[in-house]
């Protein structure tokens, strides 16, 4: 069998394993970042790109050979998160007119989500919640209202939870300056460790990519040995004077 439909047929087979799979579409920015970031801790090689289906969107693609383990990743990361929403997201939905416990509610889930996003700016947090107990003014009440409070639960990656806990002073004292009448002593911050990443393999080459790798490098070898033969060939095929010139 003459070794060029071999050849041919060995890069049709190793084409596959080149090309790449949409994991996620519809993402902002932060969000596309933060799965580029997670998976290259996990040595999976990810493209963050426009996403044509949605304006100001973006996709994340991955090699084909490694989109099952980019999603396990990604599920055991809990990504892409929820980003928290904010002023703009609560209150531009709609010119629905809302009562005004409505409006309260509204505004301190509005108020809850800045805050969190914040938070989230802070180098090694990957997630953070803030949780506002604001009692409502009652003019019927005989005693004074009780004070209001704030929890913050943040998420962080693993290994930087001891450069984010000094900061909790501080982070008590954004929370209470963004709230009227709420001290910082009265607000609470957790702050719990994010599951650590599944491990790279040695040499930074994932073991699903290895089966490829050398499948792409003895195709190549092979296809360098089919061409060898083919052109010894043609040359035994040619005249002995010819042959002698070459």
């Amino acid at each position: 069998m003459d070794p060029a439909p071999k050849l041919l047929l060995l890069l049709v087979l190793a084409l596959p394993a080149c090309a790449s799979d949409e994991i996620l579409h519809g993402l902002d920015e932060q969000q596309a970042n933060e799965v580029l970031l997670t998976l290259d801790e996990s040595s999976v090689h990810a493209e963050k790109r426009r996403d044509d289906a949605s304006e100001g969107a973006w996709r994340v693609d991955v090699p084909r050979v490694d989109a099952p383990h980019a999603r396990q990743v990604l599920a055991e990361r809990e990504l892409p998160r929820a980003r928290p929403p904010g002023f703009a997201e609560v209150f531009g939905k709609g010119s629905v007119v809302p009562t005004p416990s409505e409006e309260r509610a509204l505004y301190l889930h509005a108020l809850s989500g800045e805050l969190g996003r914040s938070v989230e700016a802070i180098d090694g947090v990957v997630e953070a919640r803030v949780h506002l107990a604001l009692p409502a003014p009652d003019l019927l009440a005989a005693g004074p209202a009780p004070p209001p409070s704030a929890a913050v639960l943040i998420k962080v990656r693993p290994g930087a939870r001891e450069r984010v806990e000094p900061l909790g002073p501080g982070l008590q004292a954004l929370v209470a300056a963004a709230v009227p009448g709420l001290e910082a002593a009265r607000v609470s911050v957790v702050i719990a460790e994010a599951s650590p990443a599944l491990q790279p393999s040695p040499r930074g080459v994932s073991t699903r990519r290895r089966p490829v790798l050398l499948s792409l490098a003895g195709a190549a070898a092979l296809a360098g040995a089919a061409l060898s033969a083919l052109a010894l060939r043609r040359r035994l095929r040619l005249p002995a004077s010819l042959r002698r010139g070459l």
